[in-house]
């Protein structure tokens, strides 16, 4: 799973004004850890918080 469109376009609105108030940045902070299935969880983790932004 790719990080969505609509989380990119957040990510891109807050990372050059701060990250602290970015409202996807709980999700984005958190350790991936190791394998491809952390990877696949993270990613739905910070994809779903851009949906429900």
């Amino acid at each position: 799973m790719k990080i969505s469109n609509e989380a990119r376009t957040i990510c891109r609105e807050y990372y050059d004004k701060h990250c602290g108030t970015c409202p996807i940045r709980p999700q984005c902070v958190v350790p991936v850890g190791g394998g491809q299935e952390a990877l696949e969880r993270w990613s739905q983790a910070v994809n779903e918080a851009a949906e429900s932004h």
